[in-house]
């Protein structure tokens, strides 16, 4: 029977799995959308406060902060660190989950429709796992 910490284990790798998996579809979502403005933007189209105020990029700044500026990135790298934690059996801090999740609902309230209701995916599996791992098995006599 596995113990509280193998189901922490678990449910962490599956967290970190998770995030990759949604930043991993938002970058090839968004790749695709935006990938006629990366030349202009790898140009300098939006360098300086002129080009950042031009009423006329507004369109363009958007997809910037849709993608290359977004938390996908970041969000697939996480993952990849939390998995690693995980599978190493490093503790990962129980604050993720709640940070995570609190990120996700105030993402999801502000942008309607978008994909931010799917990190309480990960949210839930990192608040899980915390508690799996706070239900330790007792250390041997």
């Amino acid at each position: 029977m596995p113990t509280g910490t193998d189901r922490a284990r678990g449910l962490n790798v599956w967290a970190g799995r998770t995030s990759v998996a949604i930043g991993a579809l938002h970058i090839a979502a968004f790749t695709a959308r935006t990938w006629p403005r990366w030349g202009d933007w790898i140009g300098g189209a939006l360098h300086g406060e002129a080009a950042i105020k031009d009423p006329a990029n507004a369109a363009s700044m958007a997809e910037f902060w849709a993608l290359p500026g977004s938390f996908a990135v970041p969000l697939v790298l996480l993952g990849l660190l939390v998995s690693r934690m995980a599978r190493t059996g490093q503790e990962v801090p129980r604050y993720l989950g709640w940070v995570v999740g609190a990120w996700v609902l105030v993402g999801a309230w502000i942008l309607e429709p978008s994909g931010f209701p799917l990190g309480l995916v990960p949210a839930a599996l990192l608040l899980l796992a915390g508690r799996a791992s706070a239900r330790r098995a007792p250390a041997p006599a």
